[in-house]
């Protein structure tokens, strides 16, 4: 009878054991869905802050873009009106540099990657990029031999 008790205890400390791990395994499980869960979360709120930061951006770079339509509008109008000489190398910059201005506009509507990272960079390259292009713009006279009359 005592091999019988024995057996038995023997028997029930295994089963125990068993479904004591099972449950330790389905706590596991829950700890790595919740975990899933928050980093989904977290993925979700970290894309609608990239997606605001980009609306925001696309904003102050369309005024910047606009301020240098306007801009080379003037330098137009200022030719036309014979304020100033224009050789043909001096217009063909003007018509580059339009053409920046036009290929920094289709570049920041179309972006749309969403991951921090990708979207930082981005912003960093886009927003030098854009500092050159108006630094170009602005010395354009100083670099060129336009003389104003």
């Amino acid at each position: 009878m005592k091999k019988f008790h024995l057996i038995i205890t023997s028997f029930a400390i295994v089963a125990a054991g068993i479904f004591a791990g099972c449950d330790f395994s389905s706590e596991r499980m829950e700890r790595v869905q919740i975990s899933e869960i928050e980093a989904g979360r977290e993925i979700g709120i970290t894309r609608s802050e990239v997606q605001d930061e980009i609306q925001h951006f696309r904003i102050e770079m369309a005024d910047k873009i606009m301020e240098n339509n306007r801009s080379f509008a003037d330098i137009k109008r200022k030719i036309n009106r014979g304020d100033m000489t224009v050789v043909v190398t001096q217009e063909t910059r003007i018509n580059e540099l339009q053409s920046e201005n036009r290929e920094m506009k289709r570049i920041i509507d179309n972006y749309s990657d969403l991951s921090r990272h990708n979207w930082d960079i981005f912003k960093k390259e886009f927003r030098d990029d854009m500092e050159a292009l108006n630094n170009s713009f602005k010395n354009f006279f100083e670099e060129s031999d336009v003389d104003s009359e």
